[in-house]
């Protein structure tokens, strides 16, 4: 739970963390909730110059024992900026950047090498956060924010060598939101966290917060900040006063569960209380993300708390030392044009066709994560690369060594000035680019080598179609007048599968809500095929493509988590490879016998469950 120090906008700084912190966290406690984000305010801790408010440490002193009394563990935002407490708005600081201003620094780090001294052996503890996001996105440039970072690290482990040391910035919001690319300064941290913000989900999946492609934006950023460490998935809870009770239960309630399904190392929510904002309208603050909590102004608790205390029970049930979801082969490749400094247009709406593709693959049923251009490949046996506009060189030749070696790749691409690697790695020769359509025609050639495939004319702006000529490529599918749309090539040791028109692109820019469904079938259908064939496909079958499916196997039975991305009820049914002899809700309930290798489970719109499979011997 982030707890902010501030419930009403009408409270000033002296109200930092001035209410009844030990009924609040003891309520936490109640919900089974193990780790709480606390945010220290510079201004109130050090009023005047290297003079210290006694009456504020022991209020944190206070905070801190009320953790310990409730068996909670705390992560301490050093830096944070609210938006409410000008938590860092020293008032001796006389309007000089503390991001950048070097006597400004020196006293941030004699404050925080104070508290984390204060702290050092103190087990309610459990991580030092140099900063969050709002105050981090004051940063110029990403060497203003990694030299920033280095100095704060380097003064707590001057003090405190162990408890993980983390910047609570998501990488891709960041980065949109200001230009600055913080992965640098998170190279040295212990665990990292992804949130989407509302400026993000404005660009990136517009929509309804309970169905579409915004149901996927959580565990898209969750994929794309891992890296090679844990992901705290941070900030969960819808980001307005738009939503309904309802509506922000379902939103968390399917955050929740992607958390699980997608190895979160744990969630944050964004806020406890609603925050009390004066009566009048409009709102003198924007609402911004930190109005929304999973209680009303007066504590009471909304139903988002509830799907929060369903959620701690079900996971308490699956033991996740003895069950274990299968490594994740497949991965959708972020081109790294999206972080040049000054990126193509193309370049621009990348991440949103990597959530595109990134959902298509769900929808295959795929267990699938998010990788950098830049990154290593030997962890996957496919690699998808969805509408990119330039790869680095270098990146066709590593491509072209995944594949002889055994990789596999779906490559979607319009246009006719393709990198000469093309024709070596799928067996095309590029004629020129046949320019925008309006409606994109697949006619099936090749019945059954890349999916049951059908064939279909679908309204669809294609910004940009390849005229292809052979080069020793299997053509699946043709569109309307005989040109390849669909290939597939034995390179090497692997297959290379080509989409002669940017695809995914083309559907992320188009409204999420008249996508085509025969469009969206044939690339889950062409990326599920390619994965099966690679030995990776997926691994439960499922015939509703909104429902999404993870299973935690163990050695005698397994669990499995389903949640539905859709606003409508259905019964999803399932597919296994073995005969299963009984299913039963992992919450407790009486075993119902299968006896087969296939049964039904019903999912209420938005819903999820948690299904634990026995199976027979």
């Amino acid at each position: 739970m982030a707890y902010y120090p501030l419930d009403s906008e009408t409270s000033g700084p002296a109200d930092w963390y001035a209410g009844d912190v030990g009924a609040d966290l003891g309520a936490f406690a109640e919900a089974r909730m193990s780790l709480v984000r606390v945010f220290l305010s510079w201004r109130v801790l050090e009023p005047q110059v290297g003079q210290y408010n006694e009456e504020a440490h022991e209020r944190l002193d206070a905070l801190v024992a009320a953790a310990r009394a409730n068996r909670l563990q705390l992560i301490v935002t050093l830096f944070a900026d609210d938006r409410l407490a000008e938590l860092t708005e020293v008032l001796w600081g006389t309007r000089r950047d503390p991001r950048t201003d070097q006597y400004l620094i020196g006293r941030e780090v004699a404050l925080v090498q104070r508290i984390v001294n204060r702290y050092r052996s103190e087990r309610a503890i459990f991580a030092w956060d140099l900063a969050n996001e709002a105050f981090a996105s004051g940063f110029a440039s990403a060497e203003e924010l990694e030299a920033w970072a280095a100095k704060m690290r380097e003064a707590i482990r001057d003090v405190d060598a162990e408890r993980p040391v983390t910047l609570s910035v998501d990488p891709e919001t960041l980065f949109h939101g200001t230009g600055v690319d913080p992965r640098e300064a998170l190279g040295d941290c212990e665990f990292v966290v992804s949130h989407v913000t509302a400026e993000y989900r404005a660009y990136a999946a517009e929509g309804p917060v309970t169905s579409g492609p915004a149901t996927y934006l959580d565990s898209f950023l969750l994929r794309a900040a891992g890296g090679h460490v844990p992901v705290l998935l941070d900030d969960v809870g819808v980001a307005s006063l738009d939503f309904s009770p309802a509506e922000e239960a379902s939103y968390v309630r399917t955050v929740l569960y992607s958390a699980l399904m997608n190895r979160a190392a744990g969630v944050v929510l964004r806020r406890h209380r609603d925050l009390d904002t004066e009566r009048r309208e409009p709102y003198f603050r924007d609402p911004f993300e930190v109005l929304v909590g999973v209680a009303d102004t007066d504590g009471v608790p909304k139903p988002s708390l509830g799907e929060v205390r369903d959620f701690a029970r079900l996971v308490a049930r699956v033991d996740l030392r003895t069950h274990s979801l299968a490594p994740e082969r497949t991965a959708v490749v972020v081109p790294g044009e999206r972080y040049a400094s000054l990126p193509r247009l193309a370049g621009l709406f990348d991440p949103r066709a990597c959530l595109q593709s990134y959902t298509s693959a769900k929808e295959a049923h795929l267990p699938v994560t998010v990788v950098g251009e830049t990154e290593e490949f030997g962890a996957y046996s496919v690699l998808v690369v969805p509408s990119a506009f330039d790869l680095e060189g270098e990146t066709w030749d590593r491509l072209a060594g995944f594949v002889q070696g055994g990789g596999s790749v779906v490559l979607s691409y319009g246009g006719g000035d393709a990198h000469p690697a093309l024709r070596e790695i799928f067996g095309v020769e590029f004629l020129g680019d046949h320019g925008p359509r309006r409606t994109l025609s697949c006619r099936v050639a090749q019945a059954d080598v890349l999916g049951r495939l059908a064939s279909f004319d679908a309204k669809l702006d294609i910004p940009a179609f390849a005229l292809l000529g052979h080069g020793g490529a299997t053509v699946v599918a043709t569109d309307a007048t005989g040109s390849p749309l669909l290939t597939v090539h034995q390179y090497g040791q692997g297959r290379a599968a080509l989409i002669a028109a940017p695809v995914e692109r083309a559907l992320a820019q188009g409204d999420a809500w008249v996508a085509p469904a025969a469009v969206r079938a044939m690339l889950r259908g062409v990326y599920g095929a390619v994965a099966a064939g690679a030995g990776c496909g997926a691994q439960v079958g499922c015939d509703v493509p909104e429902v999404e499916v993870a299973l935690f196997a163990g050695e005698e039975d397994g669990v499995l988590l389903l949640l539905n991305h859709s606003p409508e009820k259905v019964t999803a049914q399932l597919t296994f490879d073995q005969a299963v002899a009984t299913v039963e809700d992992v919450r407790g309930g009486t075993p119902v016998t299968v006896g087969g290798t296939s049964f039904g489970a019903p999912l209420t719109a938005n819903g999820a469950n948690a299904l634990r499979l026995r199976y027979a011997r």
